[in-house]
């Protein structure tokens, strides 16, 4: 007689193939108390990379990445609007009774609140060289990757610019993602890291969705330019709004 499966692995692959899912591999939140900025940028070698954020301007920032939840992702932002704290929040969205498929899922949560430390869920379904670190005010979090040190060189580098003063939270965010593409990125895409990437900052007078700084890198075809790279020229040329 087969094995059954149980119910919760039939609602987890329904939440992988429904069209409110969106898969991607590294991702950084990270909130500046100074500037009142809440911010996130990751890459991936799926198109969704700008698919997975929901900053809440003054309060947070969250992602929901991995066989990525929406409903999650809109309820932690309705827990931020709140004042939930980061661990609190992941407790929340990765209790079964809510989603039931929370093995394949993984978060990241980083509020203003000072005092309050961001936290990061990683699921034990997520698969090979998964994993979150946070350090102050970030957090960063990947699977499918090319080595836990995509994770680590991203915080090293977002810990030593903030540490210098002189940068702004998308300078910081943006350098951590090119961090981690250095080290490896989504071990899918090979030398090219990365096939989309996304970078996000909302000031806190921002409305709800339409945050003042929203770059995408559009979809670069397999074995063509890597996206963080291409990011990285908007970037450089100001080109700030929605692409």
């Amino acid at each position: 007689m087969p094995k059954l499966l149980p119910i919760a692995w039939f609602a987890g692959m329904l939440w992988v193939f429904s069209p409110n899912t969106a898969l991607a591999t590294w991702s950084i939140v990270a909130v500046d108390r100074e500037s009142g900025e809440v911010g996130g940028a990751a890459a991936t070698c799926t198109p969704y990379a700008w698919s997975i954020f929901g900053p809440v301007p003054g309060k947070g920032i969250i992602v929901t990445q991995a066989a990525s939840n929406k409903a999650a992702r809109r309820y932690g932002e309705s827990l931020l609007r709140d004042g939930k704290s980061p661990r609190d929040i992941i407790a929340a969205i990765t209790h079964p009774a809510f989603d039931p498929s929370y093995p394949i899922q993984q978060h990241g949560v980083a509020v203003l609140e000072r005092g309050i430390a961001p936290a990061g869920y990683t699921g034990s379904g997520t698969g090979r060289v998964a994993g979150d670190v946070q350090g102050r005010d970030v957090s960063i979090q990947g699977n499918i990757l090319a080595s836990r040190e995509v994770l680590s060189a991203g915080l090293r580098s977002f810990q030593t610019m903030r540490a210098e003063g002189r940068y702004s939270l998308a300078e910081r965010l943006l350098h951590a993602l090119e961090a981690g593409s250095r080290a490896g990125g989504d071990r899918r895409c090979g030398d090219q890291t990365a096939i989309s990437a996304y970078l996000v900052v909302a000031r806190p007078e921002d409305p709800i969705g339409q945050p003042s700084t929203q770059l995408f890198s559009g979809v670069q075809a397999r074995g063509q330019k890597n996206a963080v790279q291409v990011l990285r020229s908007l970037f450089d040329k100001g080109s700030y709004g929605a692409q």
